[in-house]
Parts: C-alpha cells; sequence; structure tokens
C-alpha cells in the first residue's frame, strides 16, 4: 500500500487529493468515508489477506483527511462526486468495486453516469439515502448557525472522539467549515429521497450492509428488496466495529 496524491481540478482550481493505494489485480475496491471520516476508516482491509489479489483505493475526500482543503470548493456531495470520479483514471480496464459509507455513499450515488454504468458490485455501508439518515449527526450539525457550530459544537465533536482508533473519525484533519457545508449538501440530497432512487436505479449487483445495532433503522425497510448485509455487534462505523465480518461479508458479496 502507497499513499498517493493526485493532482485534481475543479471548475478551473487544482488541489491534492490524498489516497491510499496498491495497483494489483483486474478488479478494484474504491472505498469512499464518511462525514468527519477519513480512509483511515477502511485501514483494515490492507491486512486481509482474501482481498490480497485486488488493487485498492481508499481516499480522503476534498477537505478531509490529508487532502486539500481549498476555501472556495463548495463541499456539496455533486462536486465531491466530480473529483472522486476523478481518480479513477489512474485504474483503467478494472473491474469497479464501489464501498461508500456514510456520506462515502451519497457522493459516489452521484458518480457520472459513465461510472455508474460501470461498476460491477456496489455496497452501501449505511449510506445516506433519505432524511432519517441524518439523525446521526449531520442534521444536528446545521440546526444552529455557523459560527455557533464552529465555536462551541465542533470542538465538542473533537473532544469526543479524541483518542478513539483513527478509523472511527479524522475530525482533527478537517475544519468547521468543511463539516458544515458538507452536512447542508448532504441533508439536502437525502431529505429529496432522490438517493434512495438513485441506489434502488443502480443496474449492478448491490447490496445494503448496516450495523445489527441499527436493525430497527428506519431505512433498512425503505430499501425494499434490494439485498441486505447486517454485520454483527456494531453500529454505523460497522468496518471498524467488527472488521472481521464487515470484510468477510464484503467478499461473499463481492466474489457472488
Amino acid at each position: 500500500m502507497n499513499t498517493n496524491y493526485y493532482s485534481l481540478a475543479f471548475e478551473g482550481d487544482f488541489f491534492e487529493i490524498a489516497a491510499d493505494v496498491r495497483h494489483w489485480g483486474p478488479d478494484l475496491l474504491f472505498f469512499i468515508h464518511g462525514l468527519g471520516g477519513s480512509k483511515d476508516a477502511f485501514h483494515h482491509v490492507w491486512e486481509r489477506s482474501d482481498f490480497a489479489g485486488y488493487s485498492v483505493l481508499a481516499i480522503d475526500l476534498a477537505g478531509f483527511g490529508a487532502s486539500d482543503k481549498p476555501e472556495n470548493f463548495p463541499y456539496t456531495m455533486e462536486a465531491q462526486a466530480q473529483v472522486a470520479a476523478g481518480l479513477l483514471a489512474d485504474f483503467p480496464d478494472t473491474r469497479l468495486h464501489v464501498i461508500g459509507h456514510s456520506m462515502g455513499g451519497a457522493v459516489a450515488l452521484l458518480f457520472p453516469p459513465e461510472i455508474l454504468n460501470s461498476i460491477e458490485t456496489f455496497a452501501n455501508a449505511e449510506g445516506n439515502l433519505i432524511g432519517a439518515d441524518c439523525q446521526l449527526g449531520s442534521r444536528g450539525m446545521i440546526s444552529v448557525p455557523p459560527d455557533v457550530f464552529a465555536g462551541e459544537m465542533f470542538p465538542e465533536l473533537r473532544a469526543k472522539y479524541a483518542g478513539l482508533d483513527p478509523g472511527y473519525s479524522a475530525l482533527d484533519s478537517t475544519t468547521a467549515d468543511v463539516m458544515y457545508r458538507s452536512a447542508e449538501s448532504l441533508v439536502s440530497w437525502s431529505d429529496s429521497e432522490k438517493l434512495l432512487e438513485a441506489f434502488a436505479s443502480l443496474a449492478c449487483r448491490k447490496a445494503y450492509f448496516y450495523g445489527s445495532e441499527n436493525s430497527a433503522h428506519p431505512t433498512v425497510q425503505r430499501v425494499g428488496d434490494i439485498p441486505k448485509v447486517e454485520i454483527k455487534r456494531s453500529g454505523h462505523i460497522m468496518m471498524c466495529d467488527n472488521p472481521e465480518d464487515f470484510y468477510g461479508e464484503l467478499h461473499k458479496f463481492v466474489t457472488a
């Protein structure tokens, strides 16, 4: 595994996106993290022998982790999708398997049509689909003015997650402004239910992964007949709560 930095453009401005990368087999696992997270959320994949023959791309979205945090970037879900999709140019002729967690699921569903139509499998790991998915954090963030969030709520969130395994939070590597603007867009897209429509309309094999602690969450029912995968002994950040089962189930899904 190597950490690479990709220079990408958005509306004429160039900035760097950080990604942990492995070029190996013809199948590419593309991991996209959630709000306040980073590529470290998926660090267990590098230890998995069942994925040893796979190419892997785990990115830090713009504004998060080791990626640049340009002030003039809009931090909307659609802007993140445009930038993230640009990294796939480094992986031509691969079979694409997308794993989107939380906000990362929303970002992936807004990829350009040519990317969405090329996906082999899409694992939605409690990715945002409906308004109820915002109750875990993003709606609360924008319930106060930006200055109140920056001065009070954001420092409290940083303190709450300080000292945890790096996979759970990367709040020390982002800013209050990035978080707030990301949350605004995420809530808007989730409330529209266009993300649920996009997920349902994907032509590839797809599944909704969820932590057992969230089995009663409304989204589990709203995805309807789409296959569901429950990860035992876990909550929202299932790939860190129970990586053994998460990656085991992911391998079964990808290879089915």
